[in-house]
């Protein structure tokens, strides 16, 4: 077995930290209409994926199962989010 030195190791690696520099309030502005509207995008399709999938319940009820699958798969996504934050 091979016996490793870390402070050896460590004398190679080469890291340097600096901080990082301050946004321009032009990007800053942009970064936000950015967000704000994926958020606003993101809102509408989901809505839409759940009004779909309880119009399938009520119009098809073949599809029914489908459908309660995909509102539940919408509502455990969601509660995911929220508990575990956005990364």
């Amino acid at each position: 077995m091979t016996n490793i030195n870390l402070e050896e190791l460590a004398a190679h690696l080469d890291v340097h930290i600096k901080s990082k520099n301050k946004e321009e309030p032009e990007d800053a502005k942009l970064r936000r209409f950015k967000d704000k509207w994926l958020f606003i995008a993101t809102i509408a399709a989901i809505c839409i994926v759940f009004i779909v999938c309880i119009a399938l319940m009520i119009l098809q009820p073949n599809f029914a199962g489908i459908a309660l699958n995909g509102i539940i798969g919408l509502t455990m996504a969601l509660a995911g989010y929220y508990v575990r934050g956005k990364s």
